[in-house]
C-alpha cells in the first residue's frame, strides 16, 4: 500500500513540475517573441519626427529643445523594477548619451514606444542564429508595406514651399537646400546631379523662389582632372575621359511646374568672355582608344542647352527622400533613383544608380551606396561615407571599372515641424 501510495505521489510531482515548466514556457513566450515587435523589452528605434507624433511627444517627456528631427532610442523594460527600466536617447554605449527614467515618459508614448512594428525596431535581445541567417535575417525583417510607401512630408509634392534639403553631398545628388522663409531658399552643389566622384568639375550658387531656381554655375578643374598636377597619370582611381567639362561661367535657370513637383524645364546658358576659349575647353589630357586609336569622348559643354527632368518621389525603407527620375540634362539622358537615410535592421544608408545613355560619352552606370549611423553622440546622423564607382567603356575597348572612389554626404541641420504633433 505504502508503495502505491509513494508510485502516486512521484507522478503527482512529476506532473506538477510538468505544469510548472510548460506554464513558464508559456509565460515567455508569451513576455518576448523574436517574430513579435510588440513583445519586446530591449529594444532600439531609428526614430524620426514624421514617423509618428510619439516621436515629438517623446522629446517633450524628456525635456528635448530645440526638438529633433532624427534620433535614435534605445529602450530596456527587461527588468521586473521600474526602478532599473530606462531610456537612452543616443548610442547605448556612450557616456555622453542623455538617459531617463520609462516612468518619465507618458503612458501614451510608452504604450506607441512598446506597439511599434516598423522596420525601424531591432531587438537587442540575444535571439536564436541558424545556418540560414547569414542570408535570410534581413529579408525576414523587411515588411512589404514599408518597402515602397507614399511620400509623408508636404514640401516633397510642393514646389511652393521652399526648397529644404539639408544634405550636402560632395559629388552629385540633389543640391543642398537652406530655407531662409516660406517659398525662398538658396542652393549650392559640386558637379551634376547625376555625376559621381571627378566626374563633373561643375560648382553652383542659386537662389529659390516659388519653384523657381537660378544658379550661377562656375567650374573647379581639379574636380575631374585626371592628374591633380603631378606627374604621372598612371594607376589613379578614376580616369579623365567620360566626364563633363563645363564653361567658365554659366547662367542656369529651371522652374518647377507646380503641379506636384514631379517635372522640372530649364536652360543653361554659358557666359562669354573676350579673350576666354569658349565650352568647356579641350581636356588637359588625351586618351585614345588603343583599339581602334579614336579619342575617348568626353562631354564638353558649350552655349545654350536645354535642361528637363521627370521625377517620382517616394519612400523606401522609411527613407526621408527617394525619388526615380529622368532627366535630360547637357543634352544627355539619364535615367536614375536615389534613396536618402533608408532604415533597414538597423542599418541608416543612401543608395544611388544612375544610368548614362550613350549620346555624347558612352554609355556608362554610376552605383553607390552611402552608410550612416556610423559615428556617435551629437554625430550619429551627421554625415554617411561610402563607395562609389562608375562603369563604362575603358580605352582598351572593354566594358570595366572606370572609377571607384569614396562619396560623402553631410547633414547640416534637423528641420522640425511642429503640425506634425497631433
Amino acid at each position: 500500500m505504502k508503495n502505491k501510495f509513494d508510485s502516486i505521489l512521484f507522478l503527482f510531482m512529476l506532473l506538477i513540475v510538468g505544469f510548472v515548466f510548460s506554464s513558464t514556457k508559456d509565460i515567455y513566450s508569451q513576455q518576448e517573441d523574436p517574430n513579435n515587435p510588440r513583445t519586446w523589452n530591449y529594444f532600439k528605434i531609428l526614430a524620426r519626427a514624421e514617423d509618428d507624433s510619439i516621436f515629438i511627444i517623446a522629446q517633450d517627456d524628456m525635456g528635448i529643445d530645440p526638438k529633433l528631427e532624427s534620433f535614435t532610442l534605445v529602450i530596456n523594460i527587461s527588468d521586473p523594477n521600474p526602478q532599473n527600466q530606462f531610456v537612452v536617447l543616443g548610442d547605448e554605449l556612450d557616456p555622453s548619451s542623455q538617459r531617463f527614467a520609462w516612468t518619465q515618459l507618458s503612458k501614451r508614448v510608452q504604450d506607441g514606444l512598446k506597439n511599434w512594428t516598423g522596420t525601424n525596431k531591432e531587438n537587442l535581445n540575444q535571439k536564436k542564429l541558424d545556418y540560414a541567417s547569414v542570408f535570410l535575417d534581413v529579408i525576414r525583417q523587411i515588411k512589404i508595406k514599408e518597402f515602397i510607401a507614399p511620400p509623408k512630408k508636404e514640401r516633397v509634392i510642393r514646389n511652393t514651399t521652399a526648397y529644404i534639403n539639408p544634405y550636402f553631398t560632395l559629388f552629385g545628388w540633389e543640391r543642398l537646400g537652406i530655407p531662409v522663409k516660406r517659398s525662398i531658399g538658396f542652393t549650392f552643389g559640386m558637379g551634376t546631379k547625376y555625376s559621381g566622384p571627378f566626374e563633373s568639375d561643375q560648382v553652383s550658387m542659386g537662389f529659390q523662389m516659388l519653384g523657381v531656381n537660378v544658379s550661377y554655375v562656375t567650374r573647379i578643374r581639379e574636380l575631374n582632372t585626371h592628374d591633380l598636377g603631378t606627374d604621372s597619370t598612371e594607376n589613379k582611381p578614376w580616369k579623365q575621359y567620360n566626364a563633363v567639362f563645363t564653361p567658365p561661367r554659366g547662367i542656369e535657370l529651371t522652374y518647377t511646374i507646380p503641379l506636384g513637383n514631379f517635372f522640372e524645364v530649364g536652360v543653361y546658358s554659358e557666359i562669354k568672355e573676350t579673350g576666354v576659349v569658349p565650352g568647356g575647353g579641350p581636356p588637359l589630357y588625351t586618351f585614345v582608344n588603343q583599339k581602334d586609336s579614336t579619342r575617348m569622348p568626353n562631354n564638353i559643354v558649350t552655349g545654350s542647352n536645354l535642361l528637363a527632368e521627370f521625377r517620382y518621389p517616394f519612400r523606401m525603407f522609411g527613407s526621408t527622400r527617394t525619388v526615380f527620375y529622368v532627366g535630360y540634362w547637357y543634352n544627355e539622358v539619364n535615367i536614375g533613383l536615389f534613396t536618402r537615410e533608408s532604415r533597414l535592421v538597423g542599418s541608416v544608408f543612401d543608395f544611388r544608380v544612375n544610368a548614362t545613355l550613350k549620346k555624347i560619352r558612352n554609355f556608362q552606370i554610376l552605383a553607390e551606396i552611402l552608410v550612416s549611423n556610423i559615428a556617435e553622440g551629437f554625430a550619429l546622423n551627421s554625415f554617411a561615407i561610402g563607395p562609389s564607382i562608375r562603369l563604362s567603356k575603358l580605352d582598351n575597348g572593354k566594358f570595366g571599372l572606370l572609377t571607384a572612389f569614396l562619396n560623402i554626404r553631410f547633414k547640416l541641420g534637423d528641420f522640425y515641424d511642429e503640425r506634425e504633433k497631433k
